[in-house]
């Protein structure tokens, strides 16, 4: 019986490195006594009770993800929000719901990534149209400054200067704006998931997890 559950556990604990460190080792402490307690004797049984471990660490990572970061302090960057919002799409492709629930909630984050997003690269080839004219001026420049349309040459040379201090005035913003719709969709599927993952995987011991109002 023993090794049936250290062999799920140890499977699960290998789902889950994106979890920080300390709730990893709660939230596998949590569920090798669940096991343990509920004298489960064949693989069979446990994964009917809480699927694979595969499945299990989505829906903890999900579920984790989906949390307020009262109730699960991390530092979230923009590559931390990205996994975030993977995790809770997964699962919510997971979820019990409907394959039409979840072909309309898919249609509409699609939507709205579009926006934002489309937005974001417009932006983008805007501040990159800049780069390749700044970088095609300053080589006319260098051709005609040391000629007798040095005039011509210090005008290109002039422009150049011009499209680089427009990029570097702007990309500090274009960054900003990144990260803030990194954040935005991040707090969408957060409150996506609150909403439609009802039950709560992310348990530990240690009393830091509140259960989802049901």
């Amino acid at each position: 019986m023993t090794k049936v559950i250290d062999d799920y556990i140890s499977e699960l604990e290998q789902n889950l490195d994106d979890l920080p460190e300390k709730d990893r080792e709660d939230v596998v402490e949590f569920y090798h006594e669940f096991l343990l307690d509920g004298d489960f004797i064949r693989r069979s049984t446990i994964e009917a009770e809480l699927g694979t471990p595969k499945q299990l660490a989505i829906n903890i990572l999900a579920d984790y993800s989906s949390k307020d970061d009262s109730v699960s302090p991390r530092k979230e960057t923009p590559k931390s929000n990205l996994k975030a919002s993977w995790y809770i799409l997964l699962g919510i492709c997971a979820a019990p719901i409907g394959i039409p629930l979840v072909l309309a909630i898919l249609f509409v984050l699609f939507f709205i990534l579009a926006v934002f997003f489309g937005l974001f690269f417009t932006i983008i080839a805007f501040l990159f149209k800049f780069f390749v004219g700044g970088g095609l001026n300053f080589l006319k420049s260098l051709t005609l400054l040391f000629t007798h349309n040095w005039p011509v040459g210090c005008l290109y040379l002039g422009k150049s200067l011009i499209c680089i201090g427009i990029i570097l005035l702007l990309l500090p913003f274009i960054i900003k704006l990144g990260k803030i719709l990194i954040a935005k969709c991040t707090q969408f599927m957060r409150n996506l998931g609150k909403n439609i993952l009802k039950k709560n995987y992310f348990q530990t011991n240690t009393g830091k997890n509140t259960d989802k109002e049901k």
